[in-house]
């Protein structure tokens, strides 16, 4: 039996058609049926057009969509021999804002899609006051970013060698109360710990004593079987270069180098609908990229003990989301409290402004690796490549070979069940159609 389901709440629509025998699922394909094409957009404009109009892919994660382009662009420029340097205020400043916004991604997708999810396939109640804390947590972290960016989303406060904000001690001080309104809300509303308890946590026990959102989801993911579900190959990528991860190629705890070169695009294989999504694989096999594969790169020790008990079940791969906030509000602090202000913001790169050359930009987003890849002839953008983490994670390919959330589904005994561990990977259909 064919059952078709369409996912909303996710920055656009997926269709999902699963096969199921006996209401368990055996097989998934997924479908983004929208197209967009930002990159055919963006041909024939001038190079620095990628600054303005990359940031509006996506409502969520325009920052990372506008730190990939100016990754790219200064990579470009380096390729056609033009001086980019960078302060360490710039790219501190660059790394705040981008955190800033993976921790507002992170709450919104906890409060408006994880727990009412999870309570819809428990068959409980409503969830309360869940979409305000969401809503609240995500308007503090962006006034924050607002302080350097000037607005939140869409910004287009970066550029080739550096930032466009000059921060004072006063823009120092609102954002260290902004970040720690933040770490407040973390410890009242959704932890019930002190930050310190939540990261000197090493054990999924630890989590056994937590009376609050945090705790209340642990729970419920047990005892929805989620620690034995939504496995998918156990192979992770993380490219970015940030102060929070560390680029690796893992399969399972095995770590190895990754070189950007080596991802590859095709196109998506639905057979029941149009889809407009790429597939993604790096040297020619499917990895699962985010939160999960940012801990397992950087070693994290709960989630580590969280992967040798359950692996990449869906409970890891939420809990290593949730966990991760705790990691980068205390990143974003530090950033703050170290940021040097008496560095220039931005420095003039050298070299002709109609430059000819090819760049790659690769951030880690919210939901994982993001790359844009540019070519650049005399000024003007002549190709232009967006690889998002949802065609990483999300990709459709046939029942021989399957991307990591089609993989991840199989198994699952209803659909409403496949479909919580697809909304697990953090979807985002705008993102992915270009």
């Amino acid at each position: 039996m064919t059952t078709k389901a369409v996912i909303d709440r996710i920055e656009g629509e997926a269709s999902l058609y699963f096969e199921t025998r006996k209401e368990r699922v055996v097989w998934a394909s997924i479908a983004f049926p929208h197209f967009r094409g930002m990159e055919g957009m963006l041909e024939g404009r001038p190079a620095s057009d990628a600054l303005v109009l990359t940031p509006r892919v996506c409502g969520i994660c325009g920052h990372a969509h506008l730190t990939a382009a100016v990754r790219a662009l200064e990579s470009a420029m380096a390729d056609a021999g033009r001086l980019v340097a960078v302060s360490e205020k710039a790219e501190r400043i660059r790394e705040l804002t981008l955190i800033l916004e993976i921790v507002q991604n992170h709450f919104k997708w906890f409060y408006l899609v994880i727990r009412p999810e999870l309570a819809k396939l428990r068959r409980e109640g409503g969830t309360g006051q869940t979409p305000l804390k969401g809503a609240f947590a995500a308007q503090t972290a962006s006034k924050a970013i607002a302080l350097f960016a000037g607005q939140w989303p869409h910004a287009s406060y970066m550029l080739p060698g550096g930032v466009t904000c000059e921060p004072t001690h006063l823009e120092r001080v609102r954002a260290e109360g902004f970040i720690d309104e933040l770490i407040r809300f973390f410890e009242t509303q959704t932890a019930g710990a002190s930050l310190d308890e939540v990261l000197s946590f090493s054990t999924c026990r630890d989590f056994n004593a937590l009376d609050s959102d945090l705790g209340a989801v642990e729970r419920d993911l047990i005892d929805s079987g989620m620690q034995r579900k939504g496995f998918a190959h156990d192979r992770f990528v993380v490219m970015g270069e940030h102060g929070f991860t560390r680029p690796s190629k893992l399969i399972q705890t095995r770590r190895r180098q990754v070189r950007p070169q080596h991802v590859a695009t095709e196109e998506a294989f639905c057979p029941d609908e149009r889809s407009y999504a790429r597939n993604v694989r790096y040297n020619g096999s499917f990895y699962e990229v985010g939160p999960l594969a940012r801990a397992m790169a950087s070693e994290v020790p709960l989630v580590r003990n969280m992967h040798r008990r359950f692996k990449d079940s869906a409970y890891t791969r939420v809990m290593a989301r949730l966990h991760e906030i705790a990691l980068l509000l205390a990143r974003a602090k530090e950033i703050v409290a170290s940021l040097p202000l008496s560095e220039p913001s931005f420095r003039e790169p050298a070299g002709p402004e109609a430059f000819s050359g090819t760049g790659t930009g690769v951030v880690e987003a919210p939901r994982g690796v993001l790359m844009h890849r540019i070519v650049v002839e005399k000024g003007r953008i002549r190709t232009y490549e967006i690889v998002t983490p949802t065609q990483w994670n999300l990709g459709s390919s046939v029942k021989t070979d399957p991307a990591p959330a089609q993989q991840a589904m199989i198994g699952s005994d209803s659909v409403a069940e496949a479909a919580f561990v697809f909304r697990s990977f953090d979807v985002c259909s705008v993102c992915t159609t270009h």
